[in-house]
């Protein structure tokens, strides 16, 4: 196993997976939290060097920030306080777009399903012409 790059040592850092498992059931599985975190790193690995640069610094200060608006260390949190704690910290100039489309990539990628296509580099799956299948509880109007 390799060892945690800088940007998932940032990300873990931050607390943020905490957050988001705190606020979305569906991410408190582990393997579901593991693909968000993946997905995230991998798109801001994606980004030019000075995005990633800024960040790694934003994701290294938010447990400070945590800190200052909450009174309490994101590990010591339980679930009501990250949550509350993440929507004060979502009201903080620069702060509400970080935790908002870190939340946004980490949700895509959690709900995803499939290994993470931006670590991975594999292609997008095909979809055939006729568009994506169609739950059979939908009625297209098509005759049966």
């Amino acid at each position: 196993m390799r060892a945690a790059a800088p940007l998932e040592r940032a990300l873990s850092a931050s607390g943020l997976p905490a957050v988001w498992a705190a606020r979305h059931p569906v991410l408190r599985e582990a393997a579901a939290l593991e693909r968000a975190a993946a997905h995230v790193t991998g798109s801001l690995r994606a980004q030019p060097r000075p995005y990633r640069i800024a960040a790694g610094l934003a994701l290294r200060l938010l447990p400070l920030a945590f800190v200052l608006v909450t009174g309490r260390w994101v590990p010591l949190a339980g679930p009501e306080a990250l949550v509350r704690g993440s929507e004060r910290l979502a009201r903080l100039p620069g702060c509400g777009l970080l935790l908002r489309s870190a939340e946004a990539l980490a949700l895509y990628g959690g709900l995803d399903g499939g290994p993470d296509r931006l670590v991975a580099g594999a292609a997008p799956p095909h979809v055939p012409p006729s568009g994506p299948p169609v739950p059979p509880s939908v009625r297209t109007g098509a005759p049966s």
